[in-house]
């Protein structure tokens, strides 16, 4: 009986790249001394931990859930390793992160809507033209985040990333010039996902009523929730027709804005992100020979206390 194949994900961090697999997550960063440090966290992730969370549409939100906790914690090691901070320094860090987050989700989440019930319009109306204004807001901020110097670096890691993962699931190689064949875009990236949250919420927006600033803020959370497990349900049926004309077609949305969020990485990053995938398959196939021993020996193992 063969077994079932492992699918890795994964995102850019600061100075590196992190890797998903089913039995946790691994990291690798280059410090400002231009040594390579790799972690590994076990973690079961959420949809796996009990039926209720596995459950369709339940399971939607579990993964986003896992998403925002593993790529915090991933950010959030490799900005100490880069940066050196001190303990200090690190916690008033994470408070003003935590509220500029929370500044920006409300503005987000709410102020489109605030703003348009100034004008005189149906209730389907404004309902859609708060979602295409929000996608309109979400893009212009990922557009001249691009321009910035930290971003570049960001996206970088980001193609280095899918250009890993797509060398590996296809040849089960990490050598750098393989990997120089693949395209930076990916079809599972996070992008899809959030360009078919945008979608959805065109769609189911218009029956969404305002009630208030308090009751506004409540019903685009709940409605924030509904559409993460609408959306996850619909890449789900995706998934499983990879590579067919329907599913290259339904990804190519997904595709042109990682035109924005990837660039072309150099032979350095890609080969943090070789570090990271071979760290990520070291702890994921226990019971199988390892042959990336080379990769992990190029980068120093570090702790996250």
């Amino acid at each position: 009986m063969s077994k079932e194949p492992i699918f890795y994900g994964g995102q850019a961090v600061i100075g590196g790249v992190l890797i998903n697999s089913p039995k946790g997550w691994s990291l690798a960063v280059r410090d400002n001394n231009g040594e390579i440090n790799r972690y590994f966290e076990k973690r079961e992730p959420l949809v796996k931990r009990n039926s209720i969370l596995g459950a369709p549409f339940i399971r939607g939100v579990a993964a986003l859930l896992d998403s925002l906790i593993v790529g915090y914690r991933g950010i959030d090691l490799s900005d100490r390793i880069v940066y050196d901070q001190d303990n200090e320094l690190t916690v008033l860090n994470k408070i003003m992160n935590y509220l500029i987050v929370i500044g920006v989700l409300f503005l987000l989440i709410v102020g489109p809507r605030l703003l348009i019930d100034l004008g005189d319009a149906s209730q389907s109306m404004k309902g859609l033209s708060e979602g295409i204004l929000r996608g309109v807001i979400l893009f212009l901020y990922i557009y001249f985040l691009a321009k910035t110097k930290e971003a570049q670096e960001l996206f970088e890691y980001h193609g280095a990333e899918h250009m890993t993962i797509a060398a590996y699931e296809e040849e089960e190689n990490l050598k750098t010039d393989s990997i120089k064949n693949y395209p930076k875009e990916h079809m599972r990236c996070g992008t899809s996902f959030l360009f078919l949250i945008i979608f959805v919420s065109l769609l189911t927006l218009p029956f969404i009523p305002t009630l208030g600033l308090l009751g506004t803020l409540v019903t685009r959370i709940l409605h924030v929730l509904f559409v993460a497990m609408v959306s996850y349900e619909i890449l789900k049926i995706n998934f499983r027709f990879e590579g067919s004309i329907f599913s290259n077609i339904f990804g190519l949305p997904g595709l042109w804005v990682q035109k924005i969020t990837t660039k072309e990485p150099s032979d350095s990053q890609i080969e943090v992100a070789q570090v990271a995938m071979a760290n990520a398959i070291f702890f994921s196939k226990e019971d199988e020979p390892f042959i990336f021993d080379k990769l992990l020996s190029k980068a120093k193992e570090v702790s996250n206390g």
